[in-house]
C-alpha cells in the first residue's frame, strides 16, 4: 500500500499545512513588591503577640494581688476570731460564782443565812427571811479568800 501512493502522486494524501507560529516578544517580567507586605505582616504578628503578652501579665498581676489581699484577710479574720475567744473567756470569768461573791462583797454585801422566796402567782412570802449580819460567813468564803 505504501507503494501505491509512492508512484501515484494524486492519490498521495496531501501534508498538512505547517501552521503559522504566533510571533513572541519579549516581555518585561511584572514588578512583583515582596519585601513590604512581608514587614507588615511580621509587625503586625508581633504587635499582636506582645498584646497577648501584655494581657496576660496583666491577668496575672491582678491574680496575685487578689491571692494577696485573700490571705491577708484570712489571717485578719483569724486573729479577729482569736480575740473574740479570748474577751468571751474574760466574760465569764467575770460571771463566775466566785467573782460575783467577791464583787458583793467589796460593795458591802452579805449573804442571808435565812433566804424567804416570793412566790408571784398569788404573792405569799415563802421562808422567814431575817435581816443578814457582816458577822455571818459567807457560805462561799471558801472561794473567795475570806
Amino acid at each position: 500500500m505504501s507503494t501505491t501512493f509512492a508512484i501515484d502522486p494524486a492519490r498521495r494524501p496531501s501534508m498538512p499545512a505547517p501552521l503559522a507560529r504566533p510571533e513572541l516578544e519579549v516581555v518585561a517580567a511584572p514588578r512583583v513588591r515582596r519585601g513590604r507586605p512581608r514587614v507588615v505582616l511580621a509587625s503586625a504578628l508581633v504587635t499582636g503577640v506582645g498584646c497577648v503578652m501584655a494581657a496576660q501579665l496583666l491577668l496575672s498581676i491582678g491574680t496575685d494581688a487578689e491571692a494577696f489581699t485573700a490571705h491577708r484577710l484570712q489571717a485578719a479574720s483569724t486573729s479577729l476570731v482569736r480575740q473574740q475567744q479570748v474577751q468571751t473567756e474574760a466574760i465569764e470569768a467575770l460571771g463566775a460564782p466566785q467573782r460575783l461573791a467577791a464583787a458583793a462583797d467589796a460593795l458591802g454585801m452579805v449573804p442571808s443565812v435565812s433566804p424567804a422566796y416570793l412566790r408571784v402567782r398569788d404573792g405569799r412570802v415563802l421562808g422567814a427571811a431575817e435581816p443578814a449580819t457582816r458577822a455571818a460567813r459567807s457560805p462561799l468564803g471558801h472561794l473567795t479568800g475570806h
